[in-house]
């Protein structure tokens, strides 16, 4: 693909990601009733899928029983007080208080009150390394020092073997679900399997550099010690410019230092992130109520010792 083709479909994206926004907002106010209203051809020219889907919704002979429903997912009293709710709902997006649901506010009704189905998953968490006379391996979660790797929740898992002169890496990921997207689901992703060169084989120790190098905007090494128990990838500039399709890179002011580690901590803080994400989307006098009672009890925890 030539780079006049690829900087139009960054244009073309960057125009179609511009032309999503603009119609979310002149539509985000509209009821379904107003928005089914517009002209068939306006509707499906101009108005973005999940409004139309929220419509439908909207419209449909069970709309009340459905959002009453989501609503009492999110701890809004909905049954008996159904208008009451829609506007505390309302209240809490800061919007006007109409006792009407908006398309805008059914669509993220619908996606406030599947995230809260979302429980955790498994994903592996082992953590091991053992080093024999012809073969090596570590697993564990992967991370970068001083910065953020794209994939926090990761099981990683480096093999080394002497006679061969390689180590195989392998990776998988597990996505965790984005507050934009349609669905509600994690995702695990398996990375390409990567293969390294082993440069040096002692007692306790191995060394290993990619067996393909690539552009050479970076030089990447791996330093295994199976002693102290220090698995380490580090990244430096490499001899060349980094760009890719006409975007060029910085080069790193400082060595990237990865490292293989037992990763139970970090894992356990994405999930607790994803649970206070969903805690944030209740309903606020519900949230005040659990932080009330979370402040009694440890005040009578303080009192008892």
């Amino acid at each position: 693909m030539n780079k006049r083709l690829i900087s139009l479909i960054f244009l073309l994206s960057s125009f179609i990601a511009h032309s999503d926004d603009s119609a979310l907002s002149k539509y985000k106010d509209y009821t379904p009733k107003e928005l089914a209203a517009l002209s068939k051809e306006e509707r499906q020219s101009s108005v973005p899928m999940s409004y139309s889907s929220a419509a439908r919704r909207g419209l449909s002979d069970g709309a009340t029983l459905l959002f009453e429903m989501q609503m009492n997912s999110l701890m809004y009293p909905a049954i008996g007080n159904y208008e009451g709710a829609v506007r505390q709902f309302q209240r809490d997006l800061k919007e006007k208080e109409t006792g009407i649901l908006t398309v805008s506010q059914i669509d993220k009704l619908q996606r406030n009150s599947e995230f809260q189905k979302l429980s955790r998953v498994y994903f592996p968490e082992t953590y091991s390394s053992y080093m024999a006379k012809t073969v090596a391996s570590v697993q564990g979660t992967f991370m970068i020092h001083d910065d953020r790797i794209a994939n926090p929740v990761n099981h990683t898992k480096l093999t080394c073997y002497k006679e061969a002169n390689y180590c195989e890496l392998k990776q998988i990921y597990l996505n965790f679900p984005d507050l934009k997207s349609w669905g509600r689901n994690f995702h695990i992703m398996e990375g390409d399997i990567e293969i390294f060169d082993i440069t040096q084989w002692s007692e306790n120790t191995i060394d290993a550099v990619p067996s393909e190098s690539g552009n050479s905007c970076r030089k990447t090494a791996f330093n295994l010690n199976f002693k102290t128990k220090e698995f380490y990838q580090i990244t430096r500039n490499g001899d060349k410019e980094c760009e890719i399709n006409g975007i060029k890179f910085p080069k790193l002011t400082k060595p990237r230092i990865a490292q293989i580690i037992d990763g139970k901590d970090i894992i356990n803080e994405e999930f607790s992130k994803l649970n206070t994400l969903a805690f944030k989307m209740l309903s606020t006098d519900f949230q005040h109520k659990v932080e009330q009672l979370k402040a009694k009890e440890s005040d009578d925890l303080a009192k008892n010792n």
